[in-house]
């Protein structure tokens, strides 16, 4: 391919000067593919380089692998795709020969007697893992008791009885981490990055550039972690966009990217033309994200607002089309529509589903009629709490699952079906991943990443941004999901209902 004047900048910067770099890629730009010219730009330049592409999961690493092999990159030991959660496991086994279990920190919380951990087990487990996202032992003191209460009000952990309950939660999630600190036979997903941290596990084979994608999501403690694996000469190029930055819900840094550009001291270059979305799709992005330009041969495309999914709308559907909206419950209803109307989808989001499965067996109940009986008490007592703490992001979450829950119990109940075993393969089957050959339903938040030539967006307006985003970080986290969502559409995007 020929390099964009924009690409052939970063490409200049990166071979005639020594500087960090900031490539700050907009939805669409072709960021995967300037990672690629610059990894060839590189090994031109020195064939004897070790260079380091950081992708943000597996799927990405692997991706980008089989690309780079493509390419005639074919020893990893010159130039490798990973995650750093690879990274950090590599090192790992090697000095403790850990097993992996996610539910490690589950298992110590369940094994203590006292009765704040039965009581408080999930705000407990919340904050440990937050806390090992922040590296705290790293960065901050495991002992500071203003760090933990940081935490607890940055992402909302909420569900106490009363607001005297925080030091003895704070307390038991200290111990419950210095716990998990010790235990090295076993490690999570979080271990992976925090343990060569606070164990300070030397990295034996530095690399001289590394490429870290999607910056803008990850955690400190991630940060931190690849920083170990630059030598000291090593550059670092950072590529990644501040405005698609949407996880920071989960423990990544809301600021990563201007953070992170400030701590390598980077200089930053744009890769603003989009050449996934046309014209219309682009002036609306702008309304967002100012710097956003479509490419000059982009077609003009359309955005369309419609008042809901009658039966022509439904019937005009395709395989290639995706329906997104900001929550999961109004999906659920949607996708039994379509199924009923002869339209094969999925609901993309395992995780979503194995959370769902989660709740629908926790009773131990057998028939659908039980387990609604339940979840109406659940509902109300989850969203007591949440109210009388004054969070409404657990109340809209709280009610969003419950609802979606009602739903599938309902498209179950209309197939004659009366078991919980019945919504459990249901869930199974409607939220598996990587269906083909299918319309796909997607939060906003899954489809990050991904693009179709016609996206209808459901109820945006009504949903996006969500009522409880109340903290600023929260509110232009909420912007920042709608752009994502406007930025997936390749031909045509319609907004659908209110």
């Amino acid at each position: 391919m020929t390099p964009t004047p924009q690409q052939r900048a970063f490409l200049t910067a990166l071979t005639t000067t020594t500087a960090n770099l900031a490539l700050v890629a907009r939805a669409g730009c072709g960021k995967t593919s300037t990672i690629l010219l610059a990894v060839d730009a590189a090994t031109q330049q020195n064939p004897r380089a070790e260079i380091l592409v950081c992708a943000y999961n597996k799927a990405i690493a692997d991706e980008v692998s089989q690309k780079l092999k493509e390419r005639g990159h074919t020893d990893w030991r010159t130039v490798q795709a990973s995650t750093a959660h690879a990274l950090g496991f590599g090192l790992l086994k090697f000095v403790f020969k850990p097993q992996v279990d996610d539910k490690k920190v589950a298992n110590l919380i369940a094994a203590q007697n006292e009765e704040v951990f039965s009581q408080y087990g999930s705000q407990i487990a919340q904050l440990v893992r937050y806390a090992k996202q922040a590296a705290f032992g790293f960065f901050a003191g495991i002992g500071d008791a203003s760090a933990w209460y940081h935490l607890a009000d940055h992402f909302d952990i909420n569900g106490f009885d009363d607001t005297s309950s925080m030091d003895e939660v704070i307390q038991a999630a200290q111990t419950i981490y210095k716990l998990s600190l010790n235990q090295t036979d076993v490690v999570d997903f979080d271990d992976m990055i925090i343990f060569p941290l606070i164990k300070n596990l030397r990295v034996k084979f530095t690399k001289d550039l590394i490429f870290v994608d999607e910056y803008q999501d990850i955690s400190p403690a991630r940060a931190a972690l690849i920083r170990k694996f630059l030598g000291t000469k090593g550059r670092i190029v950072l590529v990644g966009d501040d405005r698609q930055a949407i996880y920071g819900f989960s423990g990544a840094d809301a600021q990563a990217l201007p953070n992170g550009i400030a701590h390598h001291n980077c200089t930053v270059l744009p890769l603003s033309v989009t050449w996934r979305c046309p014209k219309a799709v682009v002036r609306l992005a702008q309304t967002l994200v100012p710097d956003i330009e479509a490419a000059p041969e982009a077609p003009e495309g359309e955005v369309n607002h419609i008042a809901g999914f009658d039966d022509e709308t439904i019937a005009s559907i395709t395989k290639q089309d995706a329906i997104l909206c900001r929550n999961t419950a109004p999906l659920i209803k949607l996708a039994y529509k379509l199924i009923r109307a002869g339209k094969p989808c999925k609901v993309e989001g395992r995780a979503i589903g194995d959370g769902l499965v989660a709740l629908v067996r926790r009773w131990k109940v057998t028939t659908i009629a039980a387990f609604l009986t339940r979840l109406d008490a659940y509902q109300d007592r989850e969203v007591g709490k949440a109210l009388a703490k004054g969070n409404d992001t657990k109340v809209e979450e709280v009610e969003d699952r419950c609802q979606t829950l009602r739903e599938i119990a309902n498209a179950v109940q209309l197939q004659g079906k009366q078991q919980v075993a019945d919504m459990v393969m249901f869930i199974q089957t409607l939220f598996a991943d990587g269906a083909e050959n299918v319309t796909v339903l997607a939060t906003y938040h899954r489809s990050k990443g991904r693009e179709w030539p016609h996206v209808y967006l459901y109820e945006h307006r009504t949903r996006c941004p969500s009522k409880a985003a109340r903290q600023e970080w929260q509110k232009q986290q909420e912007a920042n999901l709608a752009y994502v969502a406007f930025s997936r559409a390749m031909e045509k995007l319609t907004f659908v209902g209110a």
